[in-house]
């Protein structure tokens, strides 16, 4: 469904990211845009925490008040996150052995059954059905190396959407053996799925980040990731040997940073190619294009299947507690980045776009 606002009939898409326990800014936000705001969104899109958060709201029916429908989700998500979320036990379990375990065979660090019981108890694969919401969430297949989205009329769609949040060796992976695959974390390959949500043609795009980014002038920031000091990586400051595990949980986290920035690159440039495709053919409207322009235009537009589409992205301008953790599921972190949420979500001149 379409909503008005001042008039005009609106089609919005929303594009949740990934995060873990940062995804509490994205629930501030959206209480800001959704119910302080009135906007709709007819589109949603989802990524590891944002897949969860996304699936809650997409159970919104549009049939009859839909912005209503949508507005009470966001205030049940909301009162999830502050009530039934009291410490990292209430999403992951502990396996035995640690480091350890993982080397002596085990998967991940952690288990993932409380989150499984609490999609069980708030996800209902009907009313994500009959919702009327276009509404996707994405994977990593660690078979055949690709990102894939999935639909409520999957069979196992909330299967799906717990791999979409099952960040690699720290979470276990999702195994389908009837389709012989093994699925994890979106993030892996699509931290913030603006593709998809150009496809389903909206008017509009907002997208949800859950890192700390601050824009500075025209451009967006070179790095959303928290630096560190010389002496965190000193072995002779505490004593302690900097181990590999150290070293690939920073490289996770500059890798996924860069992914998430380069998708919206991404998804500027390619407003930027549409815009001067409309300014070539607006400029030969009173005339007549040459052949090879007039095919090459053509060819572009074939090409790129898209239209210029309004983006607003929102992102926190503060560190999640002291080391930016997303996997600490702290309810007082929680409470604070809600906060700051709604913050930034009710001063657009804080937004990193426009």
């Amino acid at each position: 469904m379409k909503t008005s606002t001042k008039g005009l009939t609106v089609k919005r898409a929303l594009v949740l990211g990934g995060g873990g326990a940062r995804g509490s800014y994205q629930v501030g936000m959206l209480h800001s845009l959704v119910i302080d705001q009135g906007l709709d969104f007819q589109i949603i899109r989802g990524i590891s925490v944002g897949a969860l958060n996304a699936s809650f709201l997409a159970q919104a029916p549009t049939q009859q008040n839909s912005l209503k429908s949508l507005q009470d989700r966001v205030v049940d998500l909301e009162r999830l996150w502050l009530d039934e979320i009291k410490g990292n036990h209430s999403v992951y379990g502990e396996r035995a052995g640690g480091l350890l375990g993982l080397v002596a065979g085990a998967d991940s660090l952690y288990s993932l059954d409380p989150l499984d019981r609490l999609l069980e108890e708030h996800l209902s694969l009907p009313a994500l059905r009959k919702s009327g919401r276009d509404f996707k969430v994405g994977t990593v297949s660690l078979v055949r190396g690709v990102y894939e989205e999935w639909e409520p009329k999957n069979a196992k769609f909330i299967e799906k959407v717990l791999a979409s949040a099952s960040i690699p060796v720290v979470f276990p992976f999702v195994r389908n053996s009837t389709a012989k695959d093994v699925l994890v974390d979106g993030g892996v390959r699509n931290i913030t799925p603006l593709s998809s949500a150009f496809e389903a043609e909206p008017d509009e795009i907002y997208v949800l980040l859950t890192s700390r980014l601050v824009r500075s002038g025209d451009d967006l920031p070179a790095s959303g990731v928290q630096e560190q000091s010389y002496q965190q990586w000193d072995e002779n400051w505490l004593g302690t040997k900097v181990s590999g595990l150290d070293v690939l949980k920073r490289t996770v986290e500059i890798l996924t940073d860069e992914v998430y920035l380069d998708d919206i690159r991404a998804a500027l440039a390619w407003n930027e190619v549409l815009k001067g495709i409309g300014d070539v053919v607006r400029t030969a409207a009173g005339g007549s294009l040459s052949a090879p322009l007039a095919e090459a235009i053509g060819r572009l537009e074939t090409a790129t299947r898209k239209r210029q589409v309004p983006i607003h992205v929102l992102a926190p301008q503060e560190w999640y507690g002291l080391d930016n953790s997303s996997t600490e599921f702290s309810p007082v972190l929680i409470r604070a980045a809600i906060e700051h949420g709604k913050q930034i979500g009710a001063d657009p001149a804080r937004w990193l776009l426009p």
